[in-house]
């Protein structure tokens, strides 16, 4: 598994690097993308932020990861669904992950500091935005 430093580095844990995990666990990662997504300015897609991409045997796989390509310059990025099942991943990976969970969760990506944040919803619905400082 990949690791990435706990807490973002404008976080307030980050002065105090001894308080500080090398690798941040499913909890922690999905604690701080529900901590970071309220602080999102999500981009605006004609009147919506919303772009849709498809649901079930409908899902554009290409333009997901189109659109995930172009978002994330990381090689790494989180995946997150739940308090267990969050984790950092290759980017390349993250679209089969997307199909295998979006019946189930809305699952989301985030880069290591959270900065840029993408969700993902069942009705087939994606959105992007970036943190605003």
């Amino acid at each position: 598994m990949l690791k990435a430093k706990a807490f973002p580095t404008n976080h307030r844990l980050y002065r105090y690097p001894q308080l500080i995990n090398s690798e941040m666990d499913s909890k922690n990662i999905y604690i701080s993308y529900q901590h970071y997504s309220n602080e999102i300015e999500w981009e605006m897609h004609e009147d919506s932020e919303w772009i849709y991409v498809g649901a079930d045997d409908e899902f554009k796989k290409e333009k997901a990861t189109e659109l995930i390509d172009s978002f994330f310059e990381e090689s790494a990025i989180y995946f997150i669904t739940d308090r267990r099942n969050s984790a950092l991943i290759e980017k390349n990976t993250a679209i089969s992950k997307i199909m295998e969970a979006i019946e189930e969760f809305d699952p989301a990506l985030a880069n290591a500091d959270f900065s840029k944040i993408m969700e993902f919803d069942k009705i087939g619905v994606v959105r992007k935005g970036k943190r605003i400082n």
